[in-house]
């Protein structure tokens, strides 16, 4: 991978949450998947057939090592970085991670779009929400203040990402490609 690439991912990945789901990856993904801006705050993208859409998105990233005592979670904290944890996707099914796509209402949105992004690719794919609750792991409560059935939330793990690629894949792109769509992106 070119250096301008790797640091064009290791971006993505050491943006926060936010940054990198909202302003970075929305505007990527309603690209590749020749989405349009929605035209409320309800949901993140319309498609030709002006259903709404969601754009949930994922870090892969190994899961990290649990120090005993205060003293070695706090070193285990500098040991354990973002970029020390990047997983292949070739190593989905080996490694221990979890995949979380959070906070997803149900009720805004007609096509739930999911990513993940890996150290060397991205997979997008893509759920109708009258299927949501066929996700292995589907819970109908995001937090523990949340009425069920508001806001769900589903883990996506070693155990479970074959389902996931078998039922939803939509597409898979590589960082390099990832990198060349974004630059046409204002």
């Amino acid at each position: 991978m070119k250096r301008k690439i790797e640091k064009f991912r290791d971006g993505m990945f050491e943006a926060p949450s936010r940054t990198y789901g909202e302003s970075y990856m929305e505007p990527i993904i309603r690209t590749i998947c020749k989405l349009f801006e929605s035209d409320t705050t309800e949901n993140d993208a319309k498609n030709d057939k002006d259903e709404a859409e969601e754009i949930k998105c994922t870090k892969v990233l190994r899961t990290k090592p649990k120090g005993k005592s205060l003293v070695e979670r706090i070193i285990l904290e500098s040991e354990n970085n973002v970029l020390s944890r990047l997983i292949s996707f070739d190593d989905c099914y080996t490694e221990k991670y979890d995949g979380n796509i959070q906070n997803v209402k149900r009720d805004h949105f007609s096509i739930l779009k999911y990513v993940m992004l890996f150290e060397d690719c991205i997979k997008i794919f893509e759920i109708r929400k009258d299927d949501i609750s066929k996700i292995p792991n589907w819970s109908g409560k995001h937090g523990r203040y949340d009425a069920e059935g508001k806001s769900g939330q589903f883990c996506i793990t070693r155990n479970n990402i074959e389902w996931h690629l078998t039922n939803n894949l939509v597409t898979t792109l590589t960082w390099e490609q990832v990198y060349e769509i974004t630059k046409g992106i204002s």
